[in-house]
């Protein structure tokens, strides 16, 4: 509710920030930049997540050695990783341009081009993301009984009838967890958009929190970042919300 610069004493201007964020078209983009970006990453993380946590929960063998594995990436720090990903997705010698190159596609500049540097985002995300949700399904999986298993095999049911009305039921308070951390995650995206793209093409992968960061501490706007930073909050607690109540539904109806 004020303009400050931090050098000098804030001064108080009501709700002239917000106001002038909700005309602001680079912060509007930004916004739905990161809404896609959500669209993108979300549902596919925890899609990857389950996949992955369903097939190392059937006496694989060198589970651990998998685990470890798939959860590596979730250690590693997001601006090392977005380095190396940075030279896969060179357009000149970067893996995936040598795969397209043996497809028979034209040379893309992954993260050059605005069609296609806000999907490359969302798949390193899915890719780095995916091993943090796969230990939560894993612990969830596990904690399922097996006697209930037992119960509808002899009853009849297929597999996929036994995930249907015995796994899925049993892991809705895991799925509310993993999908409430990912979206909020996904909504305040920050070291990979300022390490791998700065933003751009075109500001097409400019999402809100980089855009907080350069309103407070490039241009020192800082009650208009703040500004910011309070509609992602309200807008993350209005999703958290939601899923809350769809949620208990969900378990109602099961």
């Amino acid at each position: 509710l004020t303009e400050w610069d931090v050098l000098t004493p804030p001064r108080w201007v009501a709700f002239d920030n917000y106001s002038r964020l909700f005309h602001d078209s680079y912060f509007l983009q930004s916004l739905g930049n990161t809404a896609r970006y959500t669209l993108l990453t979300v549902p596919a993380s925890l899609l990857v997540s389950l996949l992955l946590a369903l097939a190392l929960n059937t006496g694989l063998k060198f589970q651990k050695l998998y685990r470890t594995l798939f959860f590596l990436p979730v250690l590693t720090m997001p601006v090392a990783i977005a380095v190396v990903w940075l030279w896969l997705y060179n357009p000149d010698f970067g893996l995936f341009s040598q795969l397209a190159g043996l497809l028979g596609a034209e040379r893309i500049r992954w993260l050059s081009d605005p069609r296609w540097a806000l999907p490359c985002l969302a798949f390193m995300s899915v890719w780095q993301s995916s091993g943090y949700g796969m230990i939560i399904f894993l612990a969830g999986l596990q904690n399922v009984p097996r006697q209930l298993y037992e119960a509808a095999l002899i009853d009849g049911a297929s597999s996929v009838q036994r995930f249907r009305f015995v796994t899925l039921p049993l892991l809705s308070p895991t799925v509310f967890f993993v999908l409430i951390t990912s979206l909020i995650s996904a909504f305040q995206v920050f070291d990979i958009i300022y390490t791998m793209t700065g933003g751009g093409p075109q500001n097409t992968t400019q999402t809100v929190v980089p855009s907080i960061y350069e309103a407070g501490f490039r241009n020192f706007e800082m009650g208009y970042a703040s500004a910011m930073a309070w509609v992602l909050f309200v807008i993350i607690l209005l999703f958290t919300v939601v899923q809350f109540v769809l949620q208990r539904r969900w378990v109602h109806y099961e």
